[in-house]
């Protein structure tokens, strides 16, 4: 819309585009959105508003849907790799879309970036202050 683009077109010519920019094209959508993240091609989305912010608490298993999402595993990957059926996962994707706000899959890695959802695991632990080296 910001664009004046039909969706169509990006979906057709500059999403294959930009999969190919970000190292795969055959990557899922939602994982080209958080590659982009990463990567510093899409610049990070800003925090909602406090006062039109609702509160969205995630179980920590809707947490781990996001985040098998945004490593660009598809519902039926999901769904081999947890104990539910393909229906049940597809089903949770939708209503997960529907708690935050998000239109598709790619736009739920926005929204939970939005919302401040904690989905990314951290790549470094902390170090505990009693192991830090001490300086001489």
């Amino acid at each position: 819309a910001q664009t004046s683009m039909r969706v169509k077109t990006v979906r057709d010519r500059l999403l294959p585009s930009a999969k190919d920019r970000l190292g795969h094209r055959d990557m899922s959508d939602a994982a080209a959105v958080e590659r982009a993240y990463l990567a510093g091609a899409l610049p990070a989305p800003p925090p909602e508003a406090p006062r039109c912010q609702v509160a969205v608490r995630l179980s920590p298993g809707q947490v781990s849907l996001i985040r098998l999402l945004s490593q660009g595993m598809t519902a039926g990957a999901i769904s081999g790799r947890t104990t539910k059926s393909l229906p049940a996962v597809e089903r949770d994707i939708r209503a997960l879309c529907e708690v935050t706000g998000a239109a598709t899959d790619a736009h739920l890695i926005t929204r939970a970036r939005q919302l401040g959802i904690p989905y990314r695991r951290r790549t470094s632990r902390p170090v505990h202050p009693s192991r830090r080296p001490v300086a001489l």
